[in-house]
């Protein structure tokens, strides 16, 4: 298979490596800026040129605030798109994507790498076998003190801090509401939210939001994302008729209480960073290979990101 990758940042560096390692070779990297690669791989800087070449699938890592330009004109050529989450930036560019999707030939997929965690599978077995009966609530938390994420970097002047390139908690952190999506259905009603920046980190950008909704599937879902939790924190916990079920997504753990108190059910899958993302590779290139629509489409990531930018329109973000 012949791939194509734009944004060559420490995404783009990881589906890279993954790529190789599943016997995908043939890369071809857009640089915008920069050049000279550890692999040795071909360099293009002109995107026309990139546009033109045949490839197989192009994979989208660049910011955020440049998804849209990117792969509009990829899609209306019907190339086959790995896209990194949120798919686009804006509630225009959002609907624009939508209405040109109608007559998209290729298959696209947004990389939310969650959905891979070994653990959303258990929950969804778990919820689906019934043992906790009907979910009644869903609580979805995400933190992490934002200095931390990536160490020997200067969070100032990442895209997590600058309004300029989609930082944000809300959509830095919106696997937590694709995740609420994923497992308990689409808000019957607009959410009620609050987003806003609350610490003294020098920061562009929004660093705490809660969101809560009533789902299709009558649960009630509260999603926390904040980057201010000095100890890196990412859990489920569901409240069902029946069970209880606490997930910790950071140690790969998921355990079911039943009414006693008593633990019915324990879990812990083997579970190393970096196999989400092999994985999801190895799902999106397997779905080219078989000719099958792979989940989440460019379609159903639009469902998660019109629910980020409605919680940051109705809190001035």
């Amino acid at each position: 298979m012949k791939a194509g990758l734009i944004g060559y940042g420490s995404i783009g560096k990881r589906h890279v490596a993954n790529l190789l390692s599943l016997g995908i070779a043939d890369i071809t990297l857009l640089r915008t800026e920069g050049s000279g690669n550890e692999h040795n791989l071909r360099e293009i800087h002109d995107p026309g040129e990139f546009m033109a070449m045949p490839f197989d699938f192009v994979v989208v890592s660049n910011p955020t605030t440049c998804h849209y330009s990117t792969i509009m004109p990829l899609i209306r050529s019907g190339m086959n798109l790995l896209v990194e989450k949120p798919v686009v930036f804006t509630s225009r560019e959002a609907d624009e994507l939508e209405s040109l999707l109608g007559t998209y030939a290729g298959r696209g997929m947004v990389a939310y790498n969650m959905r891979f965690h070994p653990c959303i599978a258990v929950i969804r077995d778990i919820i689906n076998e019934g043992l906790l009966g009907r979910p009644l609530s869903a609580r979805l938390f995400v933190g992490q003190y934002l200095p931390d994420w990536r160490p020997g970097t200067d969070y100032r002047t990442g895209v997590s801090a600058l309004k300029s390139l989609g930082g944000g908690v809300v959509l830095e952190l919106i696997h937590e509401i694709d995740l609420a999506i994923h497992l308990f259905g689409e808000p019957v009603a607009p959410p009620k939210s609050l987003a806003l920046k609350i610490s003294g980190l020098e920061t562009e950008t929004e660093d705490i939001s809660e969101i809560i909704y009533l789902s299709e599937r009558n649960t009630l879902v509260s999603v926390h994302q904040d980057y201010l939790s000095r100890t890196y924190r990412r859990t489920i916990s569901i409240s069902g008729e029946e069970a209880l079920l606490l997930c910790d997504l950071k140690d790969a753990r998921v355990t079911v209480t039943g009414k006693d108190g008593s633990v019915i059910r324990e879990l812990n899958p083997p579970f190393v960073r970096n196999d989400m993302y092999l994985s999801i590779m190895t799902y999106y290139t397997g779905c080219l290979t078989k000719g099958t629509e792979p989940e989440p489409s460019l379609e159903e990531s639009l469902i998660s990101l019109r629910l980020a930018l409605r919680v940051k329109e109705d809190n001035n973000l």
